[in-house]
């Protein structure tokens, strides 16, 4: 299969969109908090907001509002990341907030708002930058529309692209679009992870808020898609990132029929773990290919997919590391609400692809830390709130000693969702940056799909090695908004 075989038929299925928030349209509040978000000094924002919630504000408007703004006045070119958090962040806010109490279900949104306006005002002295505006033109339906952003991905060509996707986006249902973008979100691993990562919040956003710019956010999203480290035009070089890629697309014929029939080998995820600290990016999807033509289940893949990217987060904390996981994460994703097998597929491989390239990035060898090795190490309190001595371990940065601690409290019978719950109230009080959301609500929704509930403690566990160290006191944002939310 080539690779424009499979970009074609990879649309066939499509994607099923679920779960709206009911918001089915811009209407004049959004617009006007759009407004709002973009014109307001950022000093005076939070105030402003905690008038408006006060006075009913819809949490749906303002997440759509602050969607909006962001796509329309952060670029995601040259670089996805960055100020480019202040839209990528947005999925993990939001996931975030559906656990919270309502006494502090604002604090996400409105430290997201003031994060955007930080991009914001980078963006301003840097570029100038606003999301140009652009009319769709007639180009003869929805399969030409598919043809050009094709042609035009392919050709690493943004401009082409941008149009192409205006066109697209007037012709086709999100579904269909998404199965495109899928793919290519997966195409390499340039911006550590940040495409694929990128294309995942942006499904999550238009399908928690319907059709409300939705022609801004793909826009924003194909832009991203675009990146190749101003280096040689990757459409007429055959460069070393785009390799695992094209190759893994022909390798789709060598997946079985039966493949989702497999079984859960303890043995087969001990040897596939190891594989993936000894082969190559280009090799990996072939590790993955071997395993499923032995009968091992997809779930059983993806469950030591994930377990690498732990282990290298607890082995080599950086930065770096903790996009193994969140990267992960949204190829999970798009595997699960993708409904076409063969784009499911190419998320596993790229995936393996990407965790051998994080392990060649981070120096990681197999023997540096083994989740399946990690020890109970005993709490100490007695009394009290066990979890208030996994995060004093934390905060004095003695993580692999709060993991272990973490899994002795889970095996002994303490509650997941009570140190989930912790983890969150950290996070939301005392953030610093949009990992400090991103990173923990990946662990807990790859957690989430781990069906080995001994092993989940020990996943789950491992997540102590970057949650968000508690602060004396909360960050200046979320003490400002509790003022005023509670004054």
């Amino acid at each position: 299969m080539n690779r424009r075989t499979f970009i074609q038929a990879a649309g066939a299925t499509g994607v099923g969109l679920t779960g709206q928030l009911g918001l089915t349209d811009t209407g004049r509040p959004v617009t006007a908090l759009r407004n709002l978000l973009e014109d307001s000094v950022r000093e005076h924002l939070p105030r402003e907001l905690v008038r408006r919630i006060r006075a009913g504000l819809r949490y749906e408007e303002l997440l759509a509002a602050l969607s909006w703004a962001a796509v329309r006045n952060v670029q995601p070119y040259p670089d996805v990341g960055y100020k480019y958090h202040s839209v990528m962040v947005l999925r993990s806010i939001n996931a975030t907030t559906q656990h919270l109490s309502s006494g502090d279900q604002w604090l996400p949104i409105v430290w997201a708002a003031d994060y955007f306006k930080s991009a914001q005002a980078q963006e301003q002295v840097s570029s100038g930058w606003l999301l140009p505006m652009r009319l769709a033109t007639s180009v003869g339906g929805a399969q030409a529309a598919r043809s050009m952003l094709i042609a035009a991905l392919d050709n690493w060509d943004r401009d082409a692209a941008d149009a192409a996707i205006v066109n697209y986006a007037q012709a086709a249902p999100m579904d269909e679009i998404f199965s495109l973008l899928f793919a290519y979100g997966a195409r390499d691993l340039r911006e550590i992870g940040h495409k694929a990562i990128a294309v995942a919040n942006a499904h999550n956003l238009v399908t928690l808020l319907g059709s409300t710019q939705s022609e801004a956010a793909l826009r924003s999203t194909v832009a991203a898609l675009q990146n190749s480290h101003a280096g040689p035009n990757p459409a007429s070089h055959d460069l070393e990132p785009d390799r695992p890629w094209r190759q893994n697309q022909k390798r789709l014929r060598e997946i079985p029929a039966f493949w989702k029939q497999g079984r859960n080998d303890p043995a087969a995820r001990a040897d596939l773990r190891s594989e993936l600290y000894r082969v190559s990016e280009e090799e990996a999807g072939t590790v993955i290919i071997t395993m499923l033509r032995q009968g091992i289940s997809p779930d059983t893949v993806w469950q030591v997919l994930f377990d690498t990217a732990a282990e290298l987060v607890m082995a080599h904390p950086s930065i770096l590391s903790v996009h193994a996981q969140t990267t992960a994460n949204a190829l999970h994703y798009a595997y699960r609400v993708c409904g076409g097998e063969q784009t499911q597929q190419l998320m596993m491989l790229q995936c393996a692809a990407f965790i051998a390239l994080f392990r060649q990035f981070t120096g990681a060898t197999a023997s540096d830390f083994s989740l399946e090795a990690l020890q109970p190490l005993p709490l100490h309190r007695s009394t009290g709130d066990a979890t208030d001595e996994l995060y004093a371990d934390v905060s004095a940065g003695r993580r692999l000693q709060a993991a272990g601690k973490a899994l002795d409290y889970l095996q002994s019978g303490g509650d997941a969702e009570a140190l989930i719950a912790k983890t969150r109230h950290h996070f939301v009080y005392h953030a610093d940056e949009p990992h400090d959301y991103k990173f923990p609500e990946a662990v807990f929704e790859n957690y989430a799909h781990l069906s080995d509930a001994a092993w989940r403690r020990r996943f789950l566990s491992a997540g102590m090695a970057h949650f968000k160290a508690p602060a004396q006191h909360p960050g200046p944002v979320v003490q400002e908004t509790l003022d005023l939310l509670h004054g």
